[in-house]
């Protein structure tokens, strides 16, 4: 989708019921979410997040759904698409953009100001409202932290390729390993520990003794030395 059909589709009220476009219903969604639990967003903020609930969803068997097409970027995932999707939404009154002078950075903040519905679905909502809880209160720089140590960040930083594309499944691959590791670990605890008969060391030794001197004789008769 264009800058301008992005556009068309906001001013025309589509955002208030169901847009086409994936990436906008999950950036307006990720909007009243965060408003609704009291986070605040910036471009990385928003980035990150819809990034991990993707990561979220493929890790519990599921797909991706903010419609993301996501890269390493300089700062990690991330894909350009999303400033068509702010612009959009600035230019349609639906957020305000606002950029924070006192921040070294530059830092551009972005604030829901309409009371508009949420148009995900009911399971993507939930997954989204749960990684808000669980990483909305985190600066910007901490969540860029936190995706670098995901699977496919490091996948992609192993092979040192900035602009390639992240591969999600690979998370469902590594947390499908550690579940079989604690399976396995957890069936070796169910054993025990096993038995040992103090005893028996010092009997093998006695047999092993009595058995030498036996070959001895019977490797001097084979020989014809007795």
């Amino acid at each position: 989708m264009t800058i301008s059909s992005c556009e068309t589709e906001v001013t025309h009220g589509m955002i208030f019921s169901q847009p086409e476009d994936p990436l906008l219903r999950s950036v307006l969604s990720l909007f009243r979410v965060a408003r609704d639990q009291g986070r605040v967003l910036n471009r990385t903020k928003i980035a990150k997040l819809l990034y991990l609930a993707d990561l979220f969803a493929v890790e519990n068997g599921g797909v991706a759904f903010t419609g993301a097409t996501w890269r390493w970027e300089n700062y990690g995932p991330f894909d350009p698409a999303q400033y068509r999707v702010e612009d959009a939404l600035v230019a349609a009154g639906i957020i305000e953009r606002t950029r924070d002078l006192q921040n070294p950075c530059g830092e551009v903040r972005l604030r829901l100001v309409e009371d508009v519905d949420t148009p995900l679905g009911a399971e993507a909502l939930t997954v989204l409202g749960k990684v808000v809880a669980e990483h909305g209160a985190r600066s910007a720089a901490q969540l860029r932290d936190l995706t670098y140590e995901t699977a496919p960040m490091v996948q992609a930083q192993t092979d040192g390729e900035r602009g390639v594309l992240l591969d999600l499944n690979r998370a469902r691959r590594r947390k499908q390993y550690a579940a079989l590791k604690e399976r396995y670990r957890a069936r070796l605890a169910d054993r025990g520990p096993v038995e040992t008969d103090l005893g028996v060391g010092e009997d093998l030794l006695a047999e092993m003794a009595e058995s030498a001197e036996l070959r001895r004789r019977a490797n001097t008769k084979a020989l014809g030395e007795e």
